[in-house]
């Protein structure tokens, strides 16, 4: 393959001496030491100009990108911190509700139920307060629907890793896929070059005799094929470069060689072990089975008595004539105590179908559990494989390489066929190709390990990156809204509490 990539000083221009003029004169009051010099740093200053391209973007710097820029992803966060506020809501079942009430009333009735002839008189009458509810006991509806949110909200910080190993895999795919299709295009490139030259070396010889007109029209049809191949690979490196901009944010560049993924385990054992133990679709449905446990007890909770404190402040007084001097102070207070009798079968159906669904929850543990096993097995097989094949293939390009340098030799020489060039050709562009592919499904296989063991994520590839916390924003608003005598209500509501 060193034939096909050039290095820079194949076309790098020859340096002028230092002091020449136009015609190449030198000055006259200058010395042969002071000239020396000056080329010297001449020299160095075009060599470092030529050897210091600009850098090219690495898989870790499209990551970067995807991570601070991606739609996807910071839709889930926004989906996160709105289901974070599901916890507030749910703790201000233990927390007062104050209103407001405004009221008036008009009313015409008989002077005598007997005598209807005594006349009718009217009167009205308004009312305003401010009315106060303070729960004290909620028979644990209140408790365990505080445990069953916050179960909800750790199942969504596994969903946002999902989410986030989605996107980067998405990212590792378009990088690697341009990468590839950048490297078959230059091989295209590379090929067609050679055809040509093949070609007209072809018809030259046919000119003198050397050769038949079969061997033209040989290395004539392989030049088209070469031709239309440049077409397809051109195309899929455009289709390509569009999936990196959905997925990256931006167009790609010069794309840069990718070594290993990081933390990629050692063997199938330890992949195994981190899947049941970080893989956020199992961690997901072990929380989602504990947010509907919680809600069995919520629904029980029904059949509980509730206590609450409630009082009221306000003013009532006659509407018309409108006079707030006549309007006198209402104030009531008290606690009331509810306990359902008869709900209808509500609290039973409730009951059942929140069993019902904690059962089919528990269960697509175990069916994710397995569908993890299945996932780790078949990609930690497709990472061996494809290793050995990227092995492979490079020895075929190896030897497929040697074996082209070896037919144009003996081609030069007339002891090979222009035939045999050709197919020796498009052996070493067929295992360049190869080789290209089997680099970028090794690499990909590595993502798609990474990704069932739960390690597709910015604290793994990212290490220099400060990873996006959802915790952070829980943990600032889990408290707005308290009453210092939250613990208080907290702990009655915990007596006689149901269990799921």
């Amino acid at each position: 393959m060193s034939r096909l990539f050039k290095g820079p000083w194949a076309s790098r221009p020859r340096l002028q001496p230092a002091g020449a003029g136009e015609c190449g004169e030198r000055d006259a009051g200058e010395t042969p030491t002071l000239r020396r010099k000056a080329a010297l740093v001449a020299a160095c200053l075009a060599l470092f100009a030529f050897a210091a391209p600009c850098a090219a973007e690495t898989l870790q710097d499209a990551l970067t990108a995807a991570y601070e820029t991606n739609p996807v992803l910071a839709s889930q966060r926004d989906q996160q911190r709105a289901l974070d506020e599901t916890y507030v809501q749910a703790k201000a079942g233990w927390r007062p509700t104050l209103g407001a009430s405004v009221q008036a009333d008009y009313e015409r009735q008989p002077n005598s139920i007997t005598q209807l002839s005594d006349g009718s008189s009217a009167g009205s009458y308004g009312y305003g307060a401010l009315n106060l509810t303070q729960p004290l006991y909620t028979g644990g509806r209140t408790l365990w629907a505080v445990r069953a949110a916050e179960a909800a909200v750790a199942a969504g910080r596994e969903d946002l890793r999902a989410v986030e190993a989605r996107v980067f895999y998405a990212v590792i795919l378009s990088y690697l896929d341009v990468l590839r299709d950048q490297q078959i295009l230059v091989i295209r490139k590379a090929d067609m070059a050679t055809l040509e030259r093949e070609a007209a070396e072809a018809k030259a010889k046919f000119d003198l005799g050397q050769v038949t007109r079969t061997d033209v029209a040989q290395a004539q049809a392989q030049l088209e094929s070469a031709r239309g191949a440049l077409a397809a690979a051109a195309g899929q490196l455009e289709i390509s470069r569009a999936e990196y901009v959905a997925a990256v944010g931006h167009a790609p560049g010069d794309l840069a060689e990718t070594a290993n993924l990081p933390g990629l385990p050692t063997s199938l054992s330890q992949a195994l072990d981190l899947a049941q133990t970080w893989n956020p679709m199992l961690l997901q449905s072990q929380e989602q089975a504990r947010a509907s446990k919680a809600q069995i007890a919520v629904a029980r909770a029904g059949y509980r008595p509730t206590v609450s404190l409630q009082g009221s402040f306000g003013y009532i007084g006659p509407v018309a004539p409108l006079n707030f001097r006549n309007y006198g102070q209402d104030i009531t207070g008290g606690v009331t105590l509810s306990l359902p009798i008869l709900t209808g079968g509500v609290v039973q159906s409730q009951v059942r179908q929140a069993s019902a669904q904690n059962g089919s929850d528990e269960m697509m543990i175990e069916v994710t559990r397995r569908q993890v096993i299945e996932s780790v097995a078949q990609s930690w097989s497709q990472l061996e494989s494809n290793r050995l094949a990227a092995e492979a293939a490079k020895a075929q390009v190896d030897a497929a390489d040697l074996a082209l340098r070896g037919n144009q030799a003996e081609y030069a020489y007339g002891l090979r066929k222009t035939l045999d060039v050709l197919i020796a050709d498009q052996n070493l562009r067929a295992a360049q190709s190869s080789l290209a592919t089997s680099r970028h499904d090794a690499l990909l296989a590595q993502a798609a390990v990474l990704d069932v063991a739960g390690r597709l994520e910015a604290a793994n590839l990212l290490p220099q990156e400060k990873a996006y916390d959802p915790r952070t924003n829980f943990n600032r608003v889990k408290n707005v809204g308290g009453l210092p005598w939250d613990g208080a209500v907290k702990t009655l509501d915990m007596i006689g509490a149901p269990s799921p």
